[in-house]
C-alpha cells in the first residue's frame, strides 16, 4: 500500500495548475509528474522530454527549474512512449469512475517509481477532476482540488484561442462534453448543446464528426459547452476533495494563504511548501448579453434538471452558485 503522502492535485485548464504544480515541485523530497494523462506521453521521447517547456509556446506559465515532462525521461520506451499510458486516459475516461485496472496499474506504476528513489510522488493534472471519485477509490493519496472563478478561467481559454489562434483547450472541453453527454448519470447536464457522439479514437477519420461541430461553433456556443463541463466538474470534483483550494483567495487573501499553506504542508508533510507568489490574472469586466445569457442559461439549469446532481454534492454546490453568480455580475 503507497503511503498516504503521495499527493494528487487535480485541475481544469487555464486555471493556475502549472503554477500550483510547481510549487509542489519546488518543495524538498518531490517527484512531481506533470500532466499525466497527456496525450503527448503516448509518443514522448527522451529528448523531447528535455526539451519542452513554458519558452515553446504563449503558456503565461512561470519559469520552471526543468522542462515539463523531464520526470518521466527514465521511464520512456526506447523509441518514445510511456509504457502503461492508453491514449484513451486524455478524454474517453474523463467521466468513468469504475474499477479500471489499467488506469491504476499506471498510476502506481509512476508512484512506485518516485518511491524507489525516495521520493514524494506528485501528480499535477488537467484532465481528472471528474475522475476525483475514482481517485479517492485508490484507497491512498491526498486529493488536492484547486479551482478558479469560471469567468477568468473561460477569458484565458479564449483568448489562447482568438488571440493566438491556439484552440487547443476550447477543443477539450467540447470533447469533455461529448463524452459526458453519453454518460448515464450525467447526460441531462448537457442537455440543449446538440452535442456531437464522442469519437471512437483520434484518428482524422474518427475525429471528423467532432471537427465539424468545433469548427461551426461559435463563441458563444464554446462558452455554453465550457460552463457545462466547469459546472459539473466542480460539483463532482470539490464533493469528494480531500483539501479544496480557491486560487483567487490564495493570492487575494493573505489569512486564507496562510491557513492553506499550514493545512497542505501538514497533509503532505512537506515543510517548505510555500504560495507566496500566487497572483493569478484577472480579466476586464465585459458588457456582454450573450455571455449574461449564458450565466442565465447554466444557472436555470443548474436549479432545473442538474438540482439532483447538485444536491447529491451538497458540500460543492453552494460554491459553484456562488461562483456563477459573482460572474454573471461581472458581465452586466
Amino acid at each position: 500500500m503507497a503511503p498516504r503522502n503521495t499527493i494528487f492535485l487535480h485541475s481544469g485548464f487555464r486555471a493556475g495548475s502549472t503554477w500550483f504544480w510547481h510549487r509542489f515541485r519546488a518543495a524538498a523530497g518531490t517527484y512531481a509528474y506533470y500532466e499525466p494523462y497527456h496525450e503527448r506521453l503516448a509518443t514522448l521521447t527522451a529528448d523531447a522530454a528535455m526539451i519542452f517547456g513554458p519558452q515553446h509556446w504563449t503558456s503565461g506559465h512561470p519559469a520552471l527549474a526543468a522542462p515539463y515532462f523531464s520526470e518521466y525521461r527514465p521511464l520512456l520506451a526506447p523509441k518514445g512512449g510511456l509504457p502503461l499510458y492508453q491514449a484513451r486516459f486524455a478524454a474517453a475516461a474523463y467521466y468513468e469512475t469504475g474499477a479500471d485496472e489499467d488506469q491504476a496499474a499506471y498510476i502506481r506504476s509512476l508512484v512506485d517509481h518516485a518511491q524507489r528513489a525516495g521520493t514524494v510522488p506528485v501528480f499535477g493534472f488537467c484532465r481528472s477532476l471528474a475522475r476525483v471519485p475514482w481517485f479517492r477509490g485508490l484507497g491512498y493519496g491526498v486529493n488536492i482540488v484547486t479551482w478558479r472563478n469560471p469567468w477568468d478561467q473561460w477569458v484565458s481559454c479564449r483568448d489562447q484561442a482568438v488571440l493566438k489562434q491556439n484552440w487547443y483547450f476550447l477543443f477539450r472541453y467540447l470533447l469533455f462534453a461529448s463524452f459526458g453527454n453519453r454518460h448515464p448519470l450525467y447526460a441531462s447536464f448537457f442537455a440543449g448543446l446538440d452535442l456531437p457522439p464522442p469519437p471512437a479514437g483520434l484518428a482524422d477519420g474518427q475525429l471528423e464528426g467532432i471537427l465539424g461541430y468545433f469548427a461551426a461553433a461559435a463563441i458563444r456556443t464554446h462558452f455554453r459547452v465550457f460552463l457545462r463541463v466547469y459546472m459539473l466538474d466542480t460539483l463532482i470534483s470539490l464533493h469528494h476533495a480531500d483539501h479544496a483550494v480557491d486560487l483567487d483567495a490564495l493570492g487575494d487573501d493573505a489569512d486564507y494563504r496562510r491557513r492553506i499553506t499550514a493545512s497542505l504542508r501538514d497533509a503532505c508533510s512537506l515543510d517548505d511548501l510555500s504560495f507566496d507568489d500566487c497572483a493569478l490574472p484577472r480579466h476586464d469586466k465585459r458588457d456582454d448579453a450573450d455571455y449574461a445569457a449564458c450565466f442565465d442559461e447554466a444557472s436555470t439549469l443548474l436549479e432545473g434538471v442538474g438540482a439532483p446532481l447538485a444536491g447529491a454534492h451538497a458540500c460543492a454546490a453552494p460554491l459553484l452558485r456562488r461562483a456563477m453568480e459573482d460572474c454573471r455580475r461581472r458581465v452586466g
